[in-house]
């Protein structure tokens, strides 16, 4: 029985030694999320709040910064008169940034007035969403819309908290909000740098659910596949259809920007990150309806064969660094210019 108390108590000790020495260092703070509601059915931080960034268990690629009033991360405050709207996921939010290195801090020092609501875990039926609430606050000339693979591969499925998602009844489409409310417990356990380590920096939930393999979105099953395909070609339509009304009404141009599949392009095609059959449904809608595209792919295979550099921060992130960020805000300009 000593033992065993002698054992609890060095375990109590080195916890206790290791949260204090980690309280002194720039282990991840995490961002907490304002609850969201009719009002607000979007997800977005709570306004003004202070924030470290660092990735691994070295604690690298350390960034400071604070959520904007309306609780994005890297976005200034947004105003009327907004010339850009960029709206994505955490790739757009790039906590692993600095804003100026970020697509929407390079469009706002060339062109002004952008501004990024953009949260991590946003899908298509999130950007509808954002573009019905903010478009009648800014009457934004041009909203860009960022497009990566898991927009696609999971459209017919329900959202994480605080998210919005495709309803599909009877063959109707519609948008669905799932709130967030935050925990009682969520701020107090946040207040833990030793805790904050191993969620953020070691990523052990990441590194436990990964031992389970999950079911992929659309598997080789016919019938999986005969559905995915129904849905999301009935969600593309009511996608389009409501972003043409919003056009309409407000008169802001749509552009899209469209990751590339990374993995095959590092990989000479071995490896892929986005199903051909679902890019390629994307791209002929967006053909169809005449929006402009920035396409992502063709930009980061002759940059990977001219110059050999990733574009994200694999393999340890699939997050676009800043070479990525440059290059489509490169692509962008020229179709905002017009």
């Amino acid at each position: 029985m000593r033992f065993i108390l002698s054992v609890l108590g060095g375990v109590v000790l080195a916890a206790l030694g290791l949260e204090a020495t980690l309280q002194c260092l720039p282990v991840h703070s995490g961002v907490r999320m304002a609850q969201s509601s009719a009002a607000t059915p979007y997800a977005h931080y709570l306004p003004g709040q202070s924030y470290v960034y660092s990735h691994g268990w070295a604690l690298a690629n350390m960034q400071r910064g604070t959520t904007s009033r309306d609780g994005f991360v890297h976005s200034k405050d947004i105003a009327a008169g907004a010339n850009v709207l960029v709206t994505g996921d955490s790739f757009i939010e790039s906590y692993m940034l600095r804003y100026e290195d970020t697509v929407q801090g390079r469009l706002d020092t060339a062109l002004g007035k952008v501004y990024a609501p953009a949260s991590s875990g946003n899908g298509l039926a999130d950007a509808l969403v954002l573009a019905r609430h903010f478009l009648p606050l800014t009457h934004a000339k041009t909203m860009v819309v960022f497009v990566e693979p898991f927009d696609l591969r999971l459209i017919e499925y329900p959202a994480g908290r605080g998210h919005n998602y495709f309803g599909f009844d009877d063959g109707k489409v519609d948008i669905r909000h799932m709130p967030y409310v935050e925990s009682n417990l969520k701020e107090k356990v946040l207040r833990s740098a030793l805790l904050r380590y191993a969620y953020y920096n070691l990523k052990l939930p990441d590194w436990a659910s990964g031992k389970v393999k999950p079911a992929e979105a659309a598997s080789d099953n016919s019938t999986a596949l005969a559905q995915h395909r129904a849905r999301r070609d009935a969600a593309l339509d009511y996608f389009f259809a409501e972003l043409g009304k919003l056009q309409q009404q407000y008169g802001t141009r749509f552009v899209f920007l469209v990751d590339g599949d990374r993995e095959a392009i590092y990989s000479q095609g071995k490896k892929t990150t986005w199903p051909a059959e679902d890019r390629a449904a994307l791209l002929a809608r967006l053909r169809t309806g005449g929006y402009a595209v920035a396409d992502m792919q063709p930009v980061f295979e002759r940059h990977w064969a001219t110059y050999g550099e990733r574009m994200d921060f694999l393999p340890m992130d699939g997050h676009w660094n800043r070479v990525a960020h440059a290059l489509a805000a490169k692509e962008l300009l020229p179709l905002l210019a017009k």
